[in-house]
């Protein structure tokens, strides 16, 4: 048994995205029985590599205190996506028990509508004030959560933006240079209340993988990412996709989905989803 669980639980660290088709084919029971029992740092990737509906019946049937502790561990992203398709009552429990930070910027992206880009933007960037040097910059950044930070962005107090400085520059200045001085205007800005698809079909996709996103007053929101535009736009185009047939587990295996998947073999993987439950207080 132990060394099925190890099977398991290393074939959802390595392979999320292929889990997570594995699981979409599984009865929604056992589904959720297998994501209520990992770590949420290994079961986060895989509920983001879920359709968002098919997560939010997941998380719907497991225990709160794990949906919320998936939540947390995923990116604000996979929280907004999945957060749309779940009842309004459950959303509301654990909006309300998200960190501060995290609550807020998931609920302003909840808040447009999911053909718009500010639903798709991404918050976690690094905002700078035009007094910082670049010494004092470079330290803000190192100190930033920020996934695939390629560039820094200007604001004033108030957060309207000035401009960006490619993270390069920022690290070739000398210490001292004020950010101001290292700045240039963001060329392009996208309104949080653009279509998707108007979005899409821009040519400055072609050169660039981020762009800032600004409400009508011109504050900075975040950015979007081609490749976060880019699964937008095929969520909008594809139907829902629902689950044909409630397989169970022997069945999945029986078919070999799991083996094919993974490249694994062996007697063990029968047991896949009876993972030993790991509470979300554990480290």
């Amino acid at each position: 048994m132990a060394e099925a669980e190890n099977v398991t639980l290393a074939f959802l660290d390595a392979h999320p995205v292929e889990a997570a088709r594995v699981l979409e084919t599984l009865s929604s029971a056992e589904s959720a029985a297998l994501l209520e029992a990992v770590n949420p740092r290994l079961g986060a990737p895989v509920l983001a590599a879920m359709l968002p509906p098919a997560a939010a019946r997941l998380l719907e049937r497991i225990d709160e205190a794990q949906a919320l502790a998936l939540l947390s561990a995923a990116a604000t992203q996979t929280r907004v996506g999945v957060l749309r398709h779940v009842g309004e009552a459950l959303r509301r429990r654990l909006l309300a028990s998200l960190p501060s930070a995290t609550g807020v910027a998931t609920q302003l992206l909840l808040g447009f509508p999911d053909d718009a880009v500010g639903a798709w933007t991404d918050p976690d960037v690094v905002a700078l004030a035009p007094m910082l040097c670049a010494e004092q910059a470079l330290s803000l950044v190192r100190a930033s959560d920020a996934p695939e930070l390629d560039a820094v962005y200007v604001t004033d107090a108030s957060r309207h933006l000035q401009g960006e400085i490619a993270l390069q520059t920022l690290v070739r200045a000398p210490e001292a240079t004020p950010v101001a001085a290292l700045m240039q205007p963001s060329a392009v800005m996208l309104s949080a209340m653009m279509p998707v698809g108007a979005a899409s079909n821009m040519a400055v996709w072609q050169r660039a993988a981020a762009l800032p996103v600004v409400d009508h007053d011109r504050r900075l929101l975040g950015v979007l990412r081609r490749a976060q535009l880019a699964r937008a736009a095929r969520e909008r185009a594809q139907p829902v996709r629902t689950q044909v047939r409630e397989a169970s587990v022997a069945g999945v295996l029986a078919g070999g989905y799991w083996a094919i998947v993974s490249g694994l073999v062996g007697t063990g993987l029968a047991f896949l989803p009876r993972v030993k439950r790991v509470y979300v207080d554990e480290s």
